[in-house]
């Protein structure tokens, strides 16, 4: 498995479906992550606000406030728009292209074999968050 560097991380995860929930969840703990869960656009909000997590995996396909309005809000706001944004979804190519203009950097298609899941999580994580790290970071003298 291509293993991210410093972590662990925490993720937030954005989804209306408690099935798809727990098994992100209970994915990135064996990784070892912190794992954040919010059932709708608007708990998901409140809680990137609070606690700024290194990676949001979101939903499409929800009630009230879409994935795509998350993804909008979340770039509008100058505190937020670092944060990478991963859609985790069964949206076809239209809604796809919507959440990519709006700036998801990815997509995880619903449903998701828990392998590859887990690796494309990590290749995220290495190719944003652990490079920002390594970019903000000083070196250190030795």
């Amino acid at each position: 498995m291509n293993a991210p560097g410093p972590g662990p991380f925490t993720i937030l995860v954005v989804d209306d479906e408690e099935a798809v929930r727990d098994m992100v969840v209970e994915l990135l703990q064996l990784e070892g992550h912190r794992v954040l869960t919010a059932s709708s656009g608007v708990d998901g909000l409140a809680m990137v606000r609070a606690i700024r997590p290194d990676l949001i995996l979101v939903d499409f396909h929800m009630p009230g406030m879409n994935g795509l309005e998350v993804t909008q809000r979340l770039k509008a706001d100058v505190a937020t728009r670092g944060v990478p944004v991963v859609a985790l979804t069964s949206a076809g190519a239209e809604e796809a292209n919507k959440l990519s203009r709006a700036g998801c950097l990815a997509f995880i298609p619903k449903p998701f074999d828990p392998e590859e899941f887990r690796r494309l999580v990590a290749q995220l994580l290495n190719e944003t968050v652990v490079r920002d790290r390594r970019v903000s970071d000083p070196p250190t003298a030795t």
